[in-house]
């Protein structure tokens, strides 16, 4: 697990409002995206020794998670509504793939992870490991 619940609020503080049932769900979804994104658990980074940052980016996923099954991100002001529009068709900022942000994020712990399990030989090509 990439983000446990007890450091959930430090990296997403609304989610101890959350009960902690839907908590669990959307943090294993969010877990499971990133670790299926990646590939696998990422080596350590230099940048990023005790992985806050990829932490960060996982509580972004729980939150796009979340706000997809229990509201709708208001256009005006950015905040989570409890109930979608009655209108039948909705204009959103978002692109058609809300993950993209996150994707973008995780690259270079896939890029690591590619990295880490990998090997070359002499002529400089590299296979990647299955």
């Amino acid at each position: 697990m990439l983000l446990a619940a007890q450091e959930l609020p430090m990296y997403y503080a609304l989610a101890d409002k959350m009960a902690a049932t839907e908590v669990s769900t959307y943090l294993q979804r969010a877990n499971s995206y990133c670790l299926g994104y990646i590939g696998g658990y990422p080596p350590l980074l230099a940048w990023d020794p005790d992985q806050r940052n990829l932490k960060v980016v996982v509580a972004m996923a729980f939150e796009i998670l979340a706000e997809g099954q229990q509201g709708q991100t208001n256009a005006t002001n950015g905040n989570i509504t409890i109930a979608a529009p009655s209108q039948e068709f909705q204009r959103s900022d978002r692109s058609n793939k809300p993950l993209g942000t996150v994707d973008k994020m995780l690259d270079p712990y896939r890029a690591a992870y590619e990295q880490s399990n990998s090997s070359s030989i002499d002529k400089g090509f590299m296979f990647l490991g299955g």
